[in-house]
């Protein structure tokens, strides 16, 4: 027998014995048992391929302090070995791979003695057992047993409710033990007693596969730009809604900031992936795929994050393609969470929320700064005329009045409040492995920090799973959800900041006051009224899929979608509404009856249908060819209906049914809409890896559209890519500090088809009040374009992925180039036409966008023993799009909005950014008049702004933007925190040019135009004289270049140990904390959240499973 020491490297005890003797022997054993280690304890990841058995071995056992022992003949036969396990104990990781091979170890005199397991003598018998989970320690229903021997499966059996199986094994056979997301075990059967089979969740079976909603692939034979995010990462990072939450995950997915709707619970946020590749409006929204199925955007918004087991973020064309023309911006597939066999499990999610405003970014006038500011603005200064000037000074003194007596009332703190919002989630899931259930159910109440503003959800869900034969799997899921959205009778934030705070909310009996001392309404007084603004929308979601495993390899799949919802909306405004009861100059003047108050309504229907068919083959050939080869098609039809009429004529709030109006309102009339889209499309994809080191991949789609011209219905879109894992190559050291190289490249075409159904066709609008004889007429409403074609995107793809140290420090690195042709947009034609409005719908240019994304995620601290690791990561992005090429059409829009005076406007052109800022150049203020210096195109300077000497002036693409973020995990502690970052990117300061510059008289205004503005001759100020508050011009004096970093979000949780939840009778127990938005630190000061503003929200969490 010869026997390996762990000791001496690969040297024999035969090289060793004879000149040591055996009490050398025992000396060193006895020298090992002080090292001391312990190795149930030890936590360690094993990442091992195409190596023998004994290199596994000292793998497994390097860090420990044990010796080893084994008989060299049993183990250096053994080749191939492959194993893939991550922070797992010492003891885990040696029994599952020698159990693999027909082994066993014992430990003796603190040397591991590894042996070959003698069979049993017996020659048949009957084997019983119970397969439990490793972590819960609960049976696991319907696990497949097999019996192999020779390396065939000669019978099986699977686990009952129970967990247990039973069966008869021959002698000399195995038993294998396999389960979807648990790593598989093979061992010997033990005859003699009840075996207990203990298996583990494999935490890589998410990683290694790739899922993009059609079908699956390892993530070492896939070309694609993707990024995975798991449950756990979600749960780490609690925002206000999915859409932030994967905007701090991935810094690709980025939500451009609405600064007038803030954080309203009402407004959708506009996001975009890789730049925006399109004039039209909404087009840069990427594709959202839940379980499989296209849903919208709205969907996804009120979607409980609980629900959601993963999301996976397609971004290049070889990643996206099967979507063909809906992939153009990329596609989110979200997958949920599917029910588990086993005992009844519940598992439930209470989310309270306290959210407070944030009006850090304001800086407005106290009630004397006003008063001041007026006065030197010259709104008092006499004219001479005895009439006005005595107006003025009982106007003034009114004012000057009311802020000696302390009326110094802050305008914005009165529509807002500290909101409290709650959500709460509930899921229940079990049965046998052949039947399966699940059943969600979710109510979300966000309270928005506008009073009397928000968004109550709720959902119910119902899943079952049916598997038949281990051949055919049945998934049925039916969900209803509905929503609640109602808008802050206080109107738009905005009007709040305008008003002046010397005015006083209230009379001398503490009664609102109808108007202000400018005549204006008072808002606070309308806000009393029953007013309403609401929305209420309900989905009814059915959802069929089959899975048929033919035979080896060859899979079908089918899946049929239907959807319908409905929805209504009511806008209010009561008859005694200031607006209908007093004139511009407060006095009262009461509207007719037949016009006071107002109410609009609208309901709509939609109905959409779903369905797909795939099928898959996979073979691995000669051992090291695997060749994965998917055909499919679907088809989908989308029918949208909305109806809806405003009316007037109200004489008390107590008869606010359409029923007591007394007309329509002015100009009005009931109104209706229909759009009716059908598509389909053919695809088909070929993966090949050889020897898991070289891959290719090939996908191809033959997409139909009726929204397209007659001449322009179906299209081709391709892909292909390629790579190479250089780190399974044969020439890689295993022991390489570098673990992990792969290398990706593809190119691909895909398309975009996001516009109205119509646009393509003709269109005529009745004219249904009035009649031609018996007829109905009609007049042109828009004008069909036969030739209007899909807008596509060619796309290239370069990136790497690289790991260090096994993976403790991973880089990510894409660089792309989107050539998008065919850009779609609106085209005003000329009026002999007879067309209203801008609805010629045309294909008009080239854009170009360019970048790079990189992530970098290392492991600072990574310590299994005392369960501790602490991980930092850096994402940084960058975009550039460039305007290739436009038709005369858009010139001719270009020249139209190049006259816009004050506010830029998009002006695109060749070889600039659709993004860029043009205004006139200037040279600031001149001290001696107060006025502004301008810079004509010819050099000259002038006082006079002219629109024809725009330039280029700046560019609101950021040159850089990125997240950073830390997690600190301790023992079931966890600790998230992310921060978002932008630099370079320029800004319109519009509350320079409008709040501040362009400030009026008769409202508050930034505290900057009292002190930062021209007064006097000689003086050096920013901005021009203070008595001038005309609207100020386009300026390059309001472009700030905008640098920030924003605390985006910060979590703390605490998972209690499963010690003490057994105690409990508990499965799982977590408590956290978030808060979101806690800072933001910039480089320009502007007002932030016009209509409605931003907020900072605390979120504590409980979560318990049964």
């Amino acid at each position: 027998m010869k026997v390996n020491l762990n000791w001496f490297g690969s040297r024999t005890v035969d090289a060793l014995l004879k000149p040591l003797g055996l009490w050398a022997l025992l000396l060193l054993l006895f020298t090992n048992v002080a090292l001391g280690a312990e190795l149930d304890d030890k936590k360690i990841s094993v990442n091992l391929k195409n190596a023998t058995l004994k290199e596994a071995i000292s793998e497994i056992m390097k860090s420990s302090a044990y010796g080893i022992s084994y008989s060299v003949d049993e183990v250096d036969k053994i080749h191939d070995v492959t194993l893939q396990m991550e922070n797992v104990t010492v003891e885990e990781a040696l029994s599952s791979c020698l159990s693999k091979y027909g082994m066993k170890y014992t430990i003796s005199n603190n040397t591991v003695v590894i042996s070959a397991v003698k069979q049993n003598p017996v020659r048949g018998g009957k084997v019983r057992g119970v397969v439990v989970d490793g972590k819960e320690n609960v049976p696991l229903i319907g696990v497949n047993v097999a019996v192999v021997q020779g390396g065939k499966v000669v019978t099986g059996v699977t686990t009952n409710l129970d967990g247990e199986f039973e069966l008869d094994v021959p002698q000399g056979a195995g038993l294998r033990f396999t389960y979807v997301g648990y790593k598989e075990i093979t061992m010997q059967p033990d005859i003699r007693k009840k075996m207990e089979i203990v298996m583990w969740e494999d935490a890589n079976a998410m990683e290694e596969v790739v899922v993009n909603g059609y079908i699956s692939r390892k993530t070492e034979g896939f070309a694609g730009a993707v990024t995975m995010i798991k449950k756990e990462d979600l749960q780490k990072v609690h925002t206000g809604n999915i859409f932030t939450t994967l905007s701090a995950l991935d810094a690709g997915f980025r939500i451009n900031e609405n600064n007038n709707a803030g954080s309203s619970p009402n407004a959708l946020p506009d996001f975009t992936i890789r730049g925006k590749g399109s004039f039209q409006d909404g087009s840069t929204t990427p594709l959202f795929i839940l379980d499989g199925f296209e849903v919208s955007v709205e969907t996804v918004y009120d979607m409980d994050i609980n629900r959601i087991e993963s999301i996976t973020l397609l971004k290049d064309a070889s990643a996206t393609i099967l979507y063909g023309s809906r992939a153009a911006n990329g596609v989110v597939v979200i997958e949920t969470v599917a029910p588990k066999a086993g005992k009844i499990r519940v598992s439930y999610d209470f989310k309270p929320t306290i959210a407070f405003v944030d009006l850090s970014d304001y800086d407005l006038m106290n009630a004397a700064e006003k008063l001041e500011y007026e006065r030197l603005a010259g709104v008092y200064d006499p004219t001479g005329d005895l009439g006005p000037d005595y107006t003025k000074q009982r106007n003034y003194y009114t004012r000057y009045k009311n802020v000696k007596e302390g009326v110094d009332t802050y305008w914005l703190k009165q529509p807002v409040r500290d909101a409290f919002s709650q959500a709460h989630s509930l899921y229940i899931d079990g049965g046998a492995e052949e039947m399966r259930y699940g059943i969600d159910a979710m109510y979300n109440q966000t309270n928005g920090v506008m009073k009397e503003s928000g968004r109550d959800r709720y959902g119910l869900g119902f899943k079952l799973v049916y598997r038949i034969k281990d051949k055919i799997t049945l998934q049925n899921y039916a969900s209803y959800s509905y929503t609640h959205a109602y808008n802050s009778p206080y109107g738009s934030f905005s009007q709040y900041a305008k008003l002046n705070p010397y005015e006083r909310i209230h009379d001398e009996k503490g009664e609102v006051l109808p108007t202000l001392l400018t005549g204006l309404p008072n808002p606070l007084y309308d806000a009393q009224l029953p007013n309403r603004d609401f929305t209420n929308s309900e989905s009814f979601t059915e959802q069929l899929n089959i899975d048929w495993n033919i035979m080896e390899g060859l899979r079908l799949r089918g899946q049929f979608s239907f959807t319908k919802g409905n929805s209504e909306g009511e806008t209010y405004v009561s008859p005694f509404s200031s607006q209908y009861m007093y004139d511009s100059n407060g006095r009262i003047s009461v509207t007719p009856v037949e016009k006071r108050g107002s109410l609009s309504v609208s309901n709509g229907k939609s109905m959409n249908l779903t369905g797909n068919m795939t099928l898959n083959y996979n073979k691995m050939l000669a051992d090291k060819h695997l060749l994965y080869i998917s055909v499919g098609g679907e088809m989908s039809q989308s029918k949208n209906e909305s109806r809806g009429f405003s009316a007037t004529g109200f004489a008390d709030d107590r008869y606010s049914d359409p029923a007591f109006a007394i007309q329509y309102k002015e100009d009005s009339k009931p109104r209706s809409s229909e759009s009716l889209s059908r598509s389909a499309g053919f695809f088909a994809n070929v993966n090949y890896i050889y020897d898991n080191r070289f891959f290719a991949d090939l996908s191809g789609r033959y997409d139909g559209s009726s929204q397209f011209g007659s001449n322009k219905k179906w299209a081709p879109f391709w892909s292909a890519g390629a790579g190479w894992n250089v780190h399974n190559e044969h020439f890689w050291s295993k022991n390489s500090v570098l673990n992990l190289l792969k290398i990706r490249f593809s190119y691909g075409l895909t398309g975009n088809q996001e516009f109205s159904a119509y646009q393509a066709k003709t269109m005529y609008n009745y004219n249904t009040d009035r009649l031609y004889n018996t007829l109905i007429t009609s007049t042109l409403m828009g004008y069909g374009n036969p030739n209007l074609k899909w807008q596509t995107q060619y796309q290239t793809n370069v990136g790497f992925d690289l790991g260090l140290w096994k993976n403790r420090l991973k880089v990510v690195f894409n660089y792309y180039h989107k050539l998008t042709d065919g850009m779609l947009t609106n085209v005003t034609v000329a009026p002999s036409i007879g067309l209203s409005g801008n609805a010629f719908t045309s294909n008009l240019g080239e854009i170009e966008n360019k970048g790079y994304e990189v992530t970098v995620n290392g492991a600072i601290i990574q310590d299994t023993k005392n369960d501790m690791e602490w991980r930092l990561w850096v994402q940084a992005s960058n975009n550039k799009n460039v305007l290739k090429k436009i038709s005369n059409q858009m010139k001719g829009i270009n020249a139209a909005n190049n006259l816009e005076k004050f506010i830029p406007g998009a002006v695109y052109e060749e070889g600039q950014s659709m993004t860029a800022i043009k205004a006139v150049q200037s040279l600031g203020i001149d001290p001696a008049t107060g006025q502004e210096i301008f810079v004509k195109k010819n050099g000259t300077l002038t006082y006079e702004w002219n629109a024809d000497d725009k330039v280029l002036c700046g560019d609101e693409e950021p040159t850089l933007y990125g997240n950073i973020g830390t997690n600190i995990y301790w023992k079931g502690w966890n600790l998230n925190a992310i921060f978002k970052y932008s630099v370079g990117g320029d800004v319109y300061n519009e509350t320079l040019a409008l709040r501040v510059e362009g400030a009026d008289p008769s409202y508050n205004a930034d505290r900057r135009v009292l002190n930062d503005r021209w007064k006097n001759p000689g003086d050096h100020a920013l901005y021009k004289n203070i008595r001038d508050y005309n609207t100020n011009y386009i300026s390059s004096r309001f472009i700030q270049r905008e640098n920030y970093i924003r605390f985006t979000s910060v979590s703390l949780s605490y998972d209690f140990p499963r010690s003490r939840l057994s105690e409990w009778r508990l499965s799982a127990l977590r408590l956290s904390f978030y808060a979101n938005d806690l800072f933001n630190v910039s480089t320009i000061k502007e007002e932030r959240g016009l209509d409605y503003p931003f907020e900072r929200s605390y979120v504590f969490g409980l979560t318990i499973g049964l």
